[in-house]
């Protein structure tokens, strides 16, 4: 690079403001589902373990008060004590199995399996488990060791209403479907902001590309009006030469050429100008096979023709739906090379009408399909690139859509797709 010469600066591509705000909504909601989720989850949680430790404490608190009682024998009090409602049954086993207390006076001096009184004793120290009465009722199980003042030990068996303890955490998991109400409401929400920011996103982004196409569409106009005003002067002068000079003359093919150039830069500029400006529509009800029919009528063509339209009225701007079908008629003919069907028709498909322009052509070619419609692109020597361009920008403000596919059997189509009138 020479010195004093500036690199070329390649502006960077701008992510989309729509995806932007997308992704931090996403990322928002996300977090605060989260949160709500293990919030409740915590709580949950929390309420169990509290519930558990609510009635591990009473009954650690009810064999104390016991066992103090009875060591100062005052069985009386003892059954007072245990006679609280939060109990079920309370019994008090001699390793050798005899029941010497219970709460049921009709069940003192019954036995219980020596096995499972020593297993209650084998720890040595207090335990409990969850389980459930004979009539389903659950209850909490808790198995306290009695030192007697001989030294002797004694099993002390609470069996304690869990009822309470498990409307607690009822309760707590009913919090399961606050929270997914919520969530519901959250998401709902969510994607109706996304929707309503997209669409205004959307409307900004339209209105400055808009902005954008008509300055340049101003620029293009001026430009373009100004190379006509020159290439009339020119042109002019040609003819006039032209005119004059004899057909025996050898510089008669070089004026043929020059006009020839003359033209072919007309058609460029009123490609251009076409393309720049900015279109209005009056759009009506337009009978689409006769528009069909008028298209060809004003292009001469020698190959065969077939044409096959219901009738089918569109809602379109008659004058560009003619430009349209005309370009789409003259690229069928220029790809045929003048030989060939060219076939034509329209039909309803639900709310939309297809116009299908059908040749029998070379088609086109996989590489070339991501540009057929831009501005300046052309496959023909004479071609200006800019009448697939116009079609596309007049077909879409029309609210349609244009294609153009290889067909399965060779050659090409286009294909309008126009809402139904």
């Amino acid at each position: 690079m020479d010195d004093g010469e500036t690199p070329a600066r390649f502006p960077r591509r701008r992510w989309p403001l729509a995806w932007t705000l997308r992704l931090g909504l996403g990322a928002a909601l996300l977090l605060s589902s989260g949160a709500l989720l293990y919030g409740v989850s915590f709580t949950v949680a929390r309420s169990k373990a509290l519930a558990e430790r609510s009635l591990e404490s009473t009954a650690v608190s009810l064999a104390s008060s016991v066992e103090a009682a009875l060591r100062a024998g005052a069985g009386a009090e003892a059954r007072a004590i245990l006679s609280d409602r939060v109990v079920a049954y309370a019994t008090i086993v001699s390793p050798g199995g005899e029941v010497l207390f219970h709460t049921n006076p009709e069940l003192e001096g019954t036995r219980q399996p020596s096995g499972e009184v020593a297993a209650w004793l084998s720890s040595g120290r207090p335990w409990s488990r969850r389980t459930h009465l004979g009539t389903g009722t659950p209850v909490f199980e808790f198995y306290y060791p009695l030192h007697r003042p001989d030294g002797g030990t004694e099993a002390l068996r609470l069996v304690l209403h869990a009822a309470p303890a498990e409307r607690l955490v009822a309760e707590a998991r009913r919090l399961w479907w606050a929270a997914g109400a919520l969530l519901a409401v959250l998401w709902v929400g969510g994607l109706s902001l996304d929707r309503v920011a997209g669409r205004q996103v959307r409307l900004h982004e339209e209105l400055e590309r808009r902005e954008r196409l008509s300055l340049v569409g101003q620029m293009t106009a001026t430009l373009a009006h100004e190379i006509r005003n020159a290439l009339g002067s020119i042109k002019g002068f040609a003819q006039w030469v032209d005119e004059r000079t004899p057909a025996t003359d050898g510089r008669k093919p070089g004026l043929a050429a020059l006009l020839q150039g003359v033209a072919r830069v007309e058609a460029l500029v009123r490609g251009l100008l076409a393309y720049a400006r900015e279109e209005s529509y009056r759009l009506e009800a337009v009978d689409a096979g006769e528009a069909m029919r008028e298209a060809l009528a004003e292009l001469s063509w020698g190959g065969d023709v077939t044409l096959t339209a219901e009738r089918l009225a569109v809602r379109a701007d008659r004058e560009k739906l003619h430009r349209t079908l005309m370009n789409g008629i003259q690229n069928a003919r220029d790809a045929m090379g003048g030989e060939g069907r060219l076939t034509l028709g329209a039909a309803a498909e639900g709310r939309w009408v297809v116009l299908r322009i059908e040749d029998e052509g070379p088609g086109v070619r996989p590489e070339d399909a991501p540009r057929l419609f831009t501005p300046f692109f052309t496959t023909r020597a004479a071609g200006t690139g800019l009448g697939l361009a116009y079609s596309k920008k007049v077909v879409e403000g029309m609210g349609g859509e244009i294609d153009l596919a290889n067909r399965p059997r060779g050659g090409a189509v286009l294909t309008l797709r126009l809402p139904r009138a």
